[in-house]
């Protein structure tokens, strides 16, 4: 594939804790059929053993491994995220949750479907607990619609003729409102770093596990950027988790009220302005 025309892409990779999820998703992201300009660590917080995970990765490859840190105080994935925005010298991001993995086409197919005045918000494949461990441990990645131990397998197929019939582009008011439209996840996101820096990138008040990808993008939305919901391609496969749940109501008043006080942009103290004012407790190269 032609590359000259692409968008250079970061791949910002969150994690915390979890060395082995974290050398899985690079090794993908290393296989790549169009490599990322260079891949994003966005650490929330690890010990010293993710460290060494980006480190010994960094021998095998030419891609940038940047791993940015911060002092671990409970959980701050939004300041996290937007550490490594700060750091990220690609024209194009493409966020991964770090307990996820990708398919060899992922930037590939961010890449072609990056549009200015878009985001793109993907999909993914749950895995569950069975072949989650078996993948870790064997580090066999082939996932298909046939294969056991998964769920919501037909986002496993990668078709550019059912990308076309399936992927859709929504209209402002329909994003808008209401939110609780959940076809945004930051497990699979993707948008440019300069409409990340228009909003202030992710709001870092926001508490606690959920909605803070959705508030993003309702965010980006009011700053007239709309939603490409991508199917079909830019497969990516996450461990499904129980236990964490989150009410989409609460995630609504929490997105009006920000919109009301601050419209689109979240305040300089709270956003990427502060970690490119105040930099990162920590970045190795």
């Amino acid at each position: 594939m032609k590359t000259s025309n692409l968008p250079t892409i970061s791949l910002i990779i969150t994690t915390y804790n979890k060395p082995d999820y974290l050398r899985l998703v690079i090794k993908t992201a290393l296989r790549q059929t169009v490599l990322p300009k260079e891949i994003v660590v966005a650490d929330d917080g690890s010990t010293e053993e993710s460290f060494e995970v980006t480190r010994e990765l960094r021998k095998e490859t030419d891609v940038p491994i940047v791993h940015v840190w911060q002092e671990d105080k409970g959980f701050r994935l939004n300041r996290s995220r937007n550490n490594a925005i700060a750091v990220a010298s690609g024209e194009y991001i493409a966020l991964l949750d770090g307990d996820c993995f990708i398919g060899p086409h992922y930037i590939e197919d961010h890449a072609g479907a990056a549009r200015p005045g878009f985001y793109v918000a993907g999909t993914r494949t749950h895995l569950l607990a069975e072949r989650r461990d078996y993948v870790l441990r064997t580090g066999d990645v082939r996932i298909g619609v046939f294969t056991s131990g998964t769920t919501k397998r037909l986002h496993s197929i990668r078709s550019r003729l059912l990308s076309r019939l399936t992927s859709e582009t929504g209209t402002l008011d329909e994003e808008i409102s209401p939110v609780e439209r959940r076809g945004v996840a930051g497990a699979n996101l993707a948008f440019w770093r300069d409409d990340a820096l228009k909003v202030n990138g992710f709001d870092e008040r926001f508490e606690g596990y959920g909605g803070d990808d959705v508030e993003f993008a309702n965010r980006l939305t009011r700053a007239g950027i709309r939603r490409y919901k991508l199917e079909h391609l830019a497969v990516a496969y996450h461990f499904a988790h129980g236990g964490r749940v989150y009410d989409f109501e609460e995630v609504k008043q929490k997105c009006a009220d920000a919109t009301r006080v601050e419209g689109y942009r979240v305040p300089d103290d709270f956003g990427v302005t502060r970690a490119l004012r105040d930099g990162c407790d920590r970045v190795e190269r």
